[in-house]
């Protein structure tokens, strides 16, 4: 099979690999669609997570099954289905907890093993869901990005007739404010800088600046440092903050102002158990999420796909690579 291979810190090689056979509980996927995360874009860019180079990134992928491993039910050759790319271990502590999504053993496509893409990807089976016919692969590919921001709403609380602000303005920080409005928040306020995609996010109001003790709930949705201040800076008494994205480095925190107004800061990583309820996100006229997904690549110029993606915010949401 062909596959898209990171042999070291930006340096993308297109090469052919054998089809990875799939174990007894897994599922081989022949994949249709692979859409570019911007969390690969930081791997190809600088490796943080020490992923083992070469390697095969992609984790939002999805295909039609070419196999099955014998222990595997409920899904045959020729099943059209997407897969969720985290694999918890379901022994440690964190899983026993009912915490999987925290697992401390946890596999994850891309990173601990191969990913998608490329012609061909394996994931276990308890991590795929089958995809009717009239949700599209590169809208089906969505699934885990949907999941990771339907758990940011979870992780808000109650959020309905209350005020939210998001910010950002990429995928993430979009299919949030969808999902908030779709939650019954009362206003969602959107901050970020590119006119192209705040222009993508419908049904919100949008702030270059956002007024001081303003909103109930925060959600950090870019990964910067002014964007955190923002967030503390907007919460009114008792306001919630959601730590969606990633900072690598520490940010100072005014802990006099957390606690004369009471405020929560919460982490918010992975999903809980929402595979199957971003499956009908996915298939939700209301959300249209679809509109993610700006570009479709073929897998023949996977170059100019990852340049859209890096490169090209004014005119790019989401870029799917699509395979024959």
């Amino acid at each position: 099979m062909l596959a898209i291979q990171l042999r070291e810190p930006q340096k993308m090689v297109l090469t052919e690999l054998p089809i990875p056979i799939p174990k007894s509980n897994e599922v081989l996927i022949k994949t249709k669609v692979a859409t570019i995360c911007t969390s690969d874009l930081h791997d190809i860019e600088s490796n943080p997570f020490g992923i083992k180079l070469p390697a095969v990134l992609g984790h939002e992928g999805a295909g039609v099954i070419a196999a099955c491993g014998e222990e595997v039910k409920y899904f045959l050759s020729g099943m059209r289905v997407v897969a969720h790319p985290v694999v918890p271990c379901g022994i440690c502590k964190e899983c026993r907890r009912g915490l999987e999504h925290l697992c401390s053993n946890m596999g994850h496509l891309g990173i601990d093993r191969s990913g998608t893409y490329a012609e061909y990807f394996t994931q276990r089976s308890d991590r795929v869901r089958q995809i009717p016919d009239d949700i599209p692969f590169p809208l089906a590919s969505l699934l885990e990005p949907v999941a990771n921001c339907l758990q940011a709403i979870s992780r808000s609380g109650n959020i309905a007739f209350k005020d939210v602000l998001v910010v950002g303005d990429g995928p993430f920080a979009n299919i949030i404010a969808r999902l908030a409005i779709k939650a019954g928040a009362g206003k969602v306020i959107v901050s970020g800088r590119t006119a192209f995609r705040l222009s993508m996010i419908p049904g919100v109001e949008i702030a270059n600046t956002v007024p001081e003790r303003s909103v109930d709930v925060a959600i950090l949705a870019v990964s910067s440092e002014e964007a955190v201040k923002t967030c503390l800076k907007s919460l009114r008494k008792r306001g919630r903050m959601v730590v969606f994205s990633l900072l690598e480095n520490p940010v100072p925190i005014d802990l006099f102002s957390l606690h004369i107004s009471e405020l929560e800061i919460v982490g918010c990583c992975n999903d809980e158990f929402k595979i199957d309820q971003s499956l009908t996100s996915l298939n939700d006229p209301e959300l249209n999420l679809s509109e993610i997904i700006t570009q479709q690549v073929p897998f023949e110029n996977w170059e100019e796909a990852f340049y859209l993606a890096r490169e090209r915010h004014d005119k790019v949401l989401k870029v799917s690579i699509v395979f024959n």
